[in-house]
């Protein structure tokens, strides 16, 4: 049995959808980037958040750096957690600021605490990632010392498309988030990105930025008001984004499902810690994290493999403080961090598994386990 790490999934009525409306763009009646499709996915996007407006672009890393240069955080310091992904830091970096390594707690979101401890006079913002899609109970009292101390909360949502922590959707906390529609994740255009924000100045901002920082003066296209590059999403991904979107619902549904199976297979494995959703929370399911309390975890990914199963990635195996291209940073200690990245792994989970699958996947892996102990 051949299982993915993951597999995105669009049914036979979306794909008719989807070629359908790209002959239309074909035969000129849409442009080909930027047109009215992606009008209407930005308008449908942030209506499902709940925010008043959303920025479509070409990658999530776009979204965060547009967020990063419209709020000009250059010469500021953001603090952000090390286990994420690089492109959380690259938008900060990019954007001029200083990115500021925090630990996590348990469930591998930022730790509140250790964020205060982190601040600085110096510091304009916090970037909140919601973790594998988990929306943490930190977020809120990340907010709140944003608020108090004058600071943006910004979210990195990369991977929290539909997530919700007491009816809140991730996306919708902070100033503004940061959304990626790349081919992993819950809902996906192939690559893409997405601002949601309740402020208008910087939808204006963020509109002109991610087509080199044009604003439409009388006749005169081309009068660059600010900084900007080409971050411009094709009309074919918003297609694919507005199908996903209808879908987004049943997917979160049935990663749920396949999630409370694997709780059910493992809740005997002792040497396994699962990574749970906060309470009054829905959790996407993004990544189905567990922890590996005495395992070798290279030699359990390479056996899953050689089992024809392929690990969901991590978030993240190597933290950034301990990555090469920051070497100022190497000799910072976040032990929370340290620990579960070196500790974490990420089993498979997409919305077309069946229940056959994560039972062999399960089953597989508690046979791994007990023939690998080192402790």
């Amino acid at each position: 049995m051949k299982i993915p790490a993951t597999k995105p999934y669009f049914p036979e009525d979306d794909i008719a959808f989807i070629i359908e409306k790209f002959q239309d763009i074909l035969h000129g009646k849409s442009f080909l980037s930027n047109g009215q499709y992606v009008a209407q996915f930005e308008k449908e996007f942030a209506a499902f958040i709940g925010t008043k407006f959303a920025v479509a672009c070409n990658s999530g890393t776009s979204a965060l750096e547009l967020i990063c240069r419209a709020l000009d955080v250059s010469g500021k310091e953001v603090i952000l957690p090390s286990n994420t992904f690089m492109a959380t830091a690259n938008a900060i970096l990019n954007a001029g600021g200083i990115p500021v390594f925090a630990d996590c707690a348990d469930n591998m979101c930022l730790d509140d605490l250790d964020v205060i401890k982190r601040i600085t006079k110096n510091t304009i913002a916090i970037m909140q990632v919601h973790i594998g899609g988990i929306v943490s109970e930190s977020t809120l009292k990340l907010k709140k010392i944003c608020e108090d101390r004058g600071l943006y909360f910004i979210e990195d949502a990369a991977q929290a498309h539909g997530s919700s922590l007491r009816k809140t959707k991730a996306g919708a906390f902070g100033v503004a988030a940061g959304f990626s529609f790349f081919s992993t994740k819950v809902m996906t255009t192939g690559e893409g990105g997405m601002v949601t924000t309740n402020d208008e100045m910087l939808v204006e901002k963020m509109k002109a930025m991610r087509e080199f920082g044009k604003v439409k003066q009388d006749i005169y296209i081309n009068y660059h008001k600010y900084m900007g590059y080409n971050w411009r999403m094709p009309e074919v991904a918003a297609l694919m984004g507005l199908r996903q979107l209808s879908a987004l619902e049943s997917f979160i549904k049935r990663r749920n499902e396949i999630a409370k199976l694997y709780d059910e297979e493992l809740k005997e494995v002792l040497s396994v810690k699962i990574i749970k959703p906060e309470s009054e929370s829905i959790h996407n399911y993004f990544k189905y994290i567990i922890i590996l309390k005495d395992h070798d975890r290279r030699i359990v990914h390479k056996e899953l493999e050689a089992r024809g199963i392929q690990p969901s990635g991590y978030v993240y195996e190597l933290p950034l403080h301990k990555q090469p291209v920051f070497p100022w940073a190497q000799d910072l200690k976040l032990p929370k961090t340290e620990y579960l990245s070196a500790h974490h792994l990420c089993l498979p989970i997409f919305y077309g598994m069946t229940d056959q699958e994560v039972k062999f996947i399960a089953q597989s892996l508690k046979e791994i386990l007990k023939n690998n102990r080192y402790d």
